[in-house]
């Protein structure tokens, strides 16, 4: 794994000097995430051991952060938390509308998990920190190796992997709506199938978090998702993100046509 030296000296010094301002944004998406994310932790773990038969919560996964800090801080969850836990300067720059008690109020653990989620796809569209020159070819060597690793263990678990667009769900009529999309899904914005490998999901699909109208504005047009066998996300990123991938797949194996038919190749 290649570990970002100017960023965990940066970290541990109590400092974020030499970073752009896409670059902070980056990091404070990053610390949110963490904060956020250690919140429901926490939250867990005092209902469980109030009453482990009986809580409203499961543990929460954080397979997906730990995802994001590889991509686009390139350091692992361990090496992001001590740096947090020893910059001040960061952990003041935490959110502070986290704290969770009740284990029976299922609102307001709804409202921290949705912030979690937004917070944890604006990490993973932010703009990724750059690598120190020091060591550069080396350090691109090693990246594109780990990159090659985790790419190749990704789509081993995936059963389809399709490209997608984002779409107003009100696009849809509303027979579609009620064919495609769960019932109790409720966000404006949907994933629209356009091509891919391996399994054929449904054309059309209900995103991992809710965007708000700005969002959807600046976020990437298209996206590569990788499901499992019950079309549950493994993993989503921009398609400009998923070259590794895009390279290792080649050409894809069906599309849907202009008329949502499918083509098979």
């Amino acid at each position: 794994m290649t570990i970002l030296v100017p960023l965990l000296f940066s970290l541990a010094a109590n400092s974020t000097a030499g970073y752009s301002q896409s670059e902070l944004r980056t990091l404070q998406h990053a610390v949110n995430s963490y904060a956020y994310s250690s919140a429901l932790e926490n939250f867990f773990e005092h209902c469980h051991a109030l009453d482990p038969e009986q809580f409203m919560v499961k543990r929460p996964d954080n397979s997906r952060l730990q995802q994001a800090l590889r991509q686009q801080l390139q350091l692992d969850f361990n090496q992001f938390t001590s740096g947090v836990a020893n910059n001040r300067q960061l952990q003041q720059r935490a959110p502070k509308d986290i704290a969770l008690t009740d284990c029976n109020d299922s609102k307001s653990y709804l409202q921290l998990l949705d912030k979690y989620d937004l917070e944890l796809f604006a990490l993973e569209i932010a703009t990724p920190l750059k690598a120190s020159k020091d060591n550069g070819a080396s350090q691109r060597k090693q990246q594109q190796q780990a990159m090659q690793q985790q790419a190749g263990e990704l789509l081993a678990r995936s059963k389809a992997i399709v490209r997608v667009s984002i779409i107003d769900r009100n696009s849809l009529s509303t027979l579609e709506q009620a064919n495609f999309l769960h019932p109790d899904y409720t966000g404006r914005y949907i994933y629209k199938v356009e091509q891919g490998w391996r399994n054929v999901p449904a054309k059309y699909m209900g995103m991992q978090s809710y965007l708000t109208e700005q969002q959807v504005a600046t976020a990437p047009k298209s996206w590569l998702l990788l499901l499992d066998q019950h079309n549950q996300f493994i993993k989503v990123f921009s398609e400009t993100e998923a070259k590794v991938y895009l390279d290792m797949l080649g050409k894809p194996d069906w599309r849907f046509d202009s008329q949502g038919n499918l083509q098979r190749k």
